[in-house]
């Protein structure tokens, strides 16, 4: 591979991020889909997250975070919209899948426009979250981070609430070997 400079690198970062925040988007709707309507407002605990908490929550915080670079980088961007009310994400509503579904695309919908308008030069600006600064490259990795722990969250709720129905959304347990033999497959006949 040759030498990369500066700006391949963040579009090798950016190309990166965007594919694997929609995988983690697909995670997510893979787990939503074997939710039956009642059990969207049931934690696994007396203080735990519901689905609907956990959607809630990743759609005001995407909202909040990037909505005001959906057009892209603006100068003196704050992270935190001054509406916001967080802890209101975290009590237990009653909005119908339909509703959290809605709430669920418009969120991952921000959050994904921004990451397809960022350019690699971008990347060193400055935004703020709560006042403090960050890069937008450090607030991207925050989120990575935060959406993923939430996105697996619910992941394990679902399938806690499935048990035995659950449909796995990875390799199955047993079929390692198989889908090994599987890639190993495709490679050969790719070339």
């Amino acid at each position: 591979m040759s030498e990369l400079g500066t700006s391949d690198v963040g579009e090798l970062y950016l190309q990166d991020v965007r594919a694997r925040m929609r995988g983690v988007k697909a995670l997510g709707e893979g787990a939503l889909a074997q939710l039956r309507a009642d059990e969207w407002h049931t934690p696994l605990a007396p203080e735990g997250n519901s689905a609907a908490v956990l959607v809630t929550h990743l759609a005001g915080n995407m909202h909040s975070r990037w909505g005001a670079l959906r057009g892209g980088y603006a100068p003196g961007a704050e992270g935190e919209t001054p509406g916001r009310d967080r802890d209101a994400e975290f009590a237990e509503g009653q909005d119908m899948p339909a509703e959290l579904h809605a709430l669920w695309e418009a969120g991952w919908a921000t959050f994904l426009d921004v990451l397809d308008a960022l350019t690699p030069g971008d990347l060193s600006r400055e935004l703020t979250i709560r006042g403090e600064a960050h890069s937008v490259l450090a607030a991207i990795q925050r989120q990575v981070a935060h959406y993923s722990g939430h996105v697996y969250q619910l992941i394990f709720l679902v399938k806690t609430l499935r048990g035995q129905d659950w449909q796995t959304l990875s390799i199955a347990r047993g079929g390692s070997a198989a889908y090994n033999a599987g890639m190993t497959e495709g490679q050969e006949s790719a070339r």
